[in-house]
């Protein structure tokens, strides 16, 4: 039975599964929501804010956008707010007063520093080859660690903290650190000093209020997102004695490790409700999703919305398509390339700015110029290095940058990212999977570049692959091509078939999918 409650202007029907929210939101406990895609999460913390309506609460999101749009979803007894402004105005004024001072570039800061260059050894494949690292380099590491630090549930900085790359002479590791960690120490302190005259990020007050052990004024907090959620972000959360939290997130959308985040939704040990229907597609792409889903080891399945009717498309090429979703930034530019070729209007939601600083990086080193500001191409004096490194296991995710910039040219492809058309008038967005989340379109289109193998018809792929292939196929409200990963869904049928986790074949699938079975 669906139950009624009112959600400011209009009254929504709760499912089951949202009522059971609800009612777990009343006990006054923290506890946890495992959302799946398309899953109603916001509308459910709406419904929650509606049923405790003599409560103070505050809704925590990731950007402002996010903050600013959930303001006009609940009532005037629920603050919504990013992370960043709640720490803002918690903060001494002189420490926030410095975001508006020029920062410290890498070389400014190993010039008052005074940082030497430092000869290290840097492998190449099995072999190794002498280095330097200039002072600017070792600039960035620093400012970089003080970064890191500020994202975790630390006191102080560490020499854990210092992120070196894996081309480094394991020997050579430690003792950079040693030389670099006095110098992280200094940074973090200048960067907490008022008198000191460089400008500090926003992560540098976030952290200072982190510090002070903050209690949020609250009887509860909506805390969005939770599986991107860093260290210190989840540090303040679990301090909060006098407010409930509740988290709200999908396990499987986690898919920002690399960026620091740790996975609320796995780590905390609290009582879970689920939402499992998925409000944005029919059982046909939810049956997609669940392939993905199982093999993550997940039991509980997403459930499509019975009213969509959601088709699988298998055409090697989707005839009406709103989005093509790619895992890797290189092929979003070829397809943007071609697509420009034929005269679309192609809108690219990937990262635009990245690939014009690659781009312009990779101009100044076929040039005989060393680049500073590329982090990718940074450490490399010739184009001849760049493709030495990629032939490495390390170099393996620019392989794709640089051949694109082998084949088409560095001019080129400039002048196709400043071709792009605005989403609003475009005739196709092409997308990152990560760039990707939380969107949707009506007809989705799966590209050929997501990381797998299929060895005699069984399939070798990573959590973190399954993750972002869960998140692209979910995009999708209609129509989910998928026919460039078609091998990869068969040959996780078969093996879920042999293990007896896969459920029956739905009805209604088309036969060609459904020989990928057999």
């Amino acid at each position: 039975m669906h139950t009624t409650q009112k959600t400011g202007q209009k009254a929504a029907l709760a499912t089951p599964e949202q009522s059971t929210a609800i009612e777990q939101a009343k006990s006054g406990q923290s506890f946890k929501i495992i959302a799946y895609a398309g899953s109603g999460k916001t509308t459910t913390l709406q419904l929650i804010s509606q049923a405790i309506p003599q409560k103070k609460g505050i809704y925590l999101a990731f950007n402002k956008a996010i903050a600013d749009h959930a303001k006009t979803r609940f009532h005037a007894n629920v603050d919504c707010r990013t992370f960043h402004s709640m720490a803002f105005r918690h903060v001494n004024r002189a420490i926030t007063d410095k975001l508006r001072l020029p920062r410290l570039s890498p070389s400014r800061l190993a010039e008052e520093y005074r940082l030497e260059p430092m000869k290290i050894r840097r492998m190449l494949g099995n072999r190794f080859e002498y280095f330097t690292l200039t002072p600017s380099r070792l600039g960035s590491f620093i400012s970089n660690a003080v970064s890191r630090f500020c994202a975790t549930n630390a006191q102080h900085p560490a020499p854990r903290h210092i992120e070196l790359p894996e081309w480094l002479h394991p020997d050579d590791v430690e003792s950079l650190r040693l030389y670099l960690f006095p110098h992280v120490e200094k940074r973090w302190r200048d960067s907490i000093d008022p008198r000191h005259q460089a400008g500090i990020g926003h992560d540098i007050y976030l952290k200072c209020w982190a510090l002070s052990d903050p209690i949020i004024p609250v009887d509860y907090i909506l805390f969005d997102e939770a599986q991107d959620s860093d260290p210190l972000m989840l540090g303040v959360l679990m301090k909060q004695k006098r407010a409930q939290v509740i988290y709200v997130g999908d396990a499987h959308q986690q898919i920002y490790a690399w960026r620091g985040a740790v996975n609320a939704m796995q780590q905390l040990p609290l009582t879970a409700t689920r939402l499992t229907r998925s409000f944005r597609f029919g059982d046909a792409v939810a049956d997609v999703a669940n392939v993905f889903l199982r093999e993550l080891k997940e039991q509980v399945p997403l459930e499509g919305e019975p009213s969509k009717q959601s088709k699988i498309d298998l055409s090697p090429r989707m005839s009406v398509k709103n989005a093509i979703l790619c895992r890797t930034n290189a092929r979003a530019m070829s397809l943007l390339l071609s697509g420009l070729v034929n005269g679309d209007k192609v809108a690219l939601q990937a990262d635009s700015e990245r690939l014009l600083k690659f781009v312009d990086a990779a101009a100044s080193l076929k040039a005989g110029r060393r680049v500073f500001d590329a982090p990718e191409l940074a450490w490399f004096s010739s184009w001849q290095d760049v493709h030495e490194y990629c032939e490495t296991n390390d170099g393996s995710d620019i392989k794709s940058l640089v051949k694109l910039v082998d084949d088409h040219g560095t001019d080129p492809l400039k002048k196709a990212l400043l071709k792009i058309t605005p989403i609003a008038t475009a005739d196709y967005v092409i997308s990152t999977a990560h760039k990707a989340k939380g969107l949707e379109w009506h007809n989705v289109q799966l590209e050929d570049d997501y990381s797998y193998k299929i060895n005699k018809n069984e399939a070798q792929i990573a959590d973190e692959e399954l993750r972002l292939l869960y998140v692209a196929a979910t995009r999708a409200q209609t129509n989910l091509n998928v026919h460039h990963v078609l091998p990869l869904i068969g040959a996780l049928r078969i093996k879920q078939n042999k293990e007896g986790t896969a459920p029956k074949m739905q009805a209604g699938m088309t036969p060609s999918y459904r020989a990928n079975e057999d």
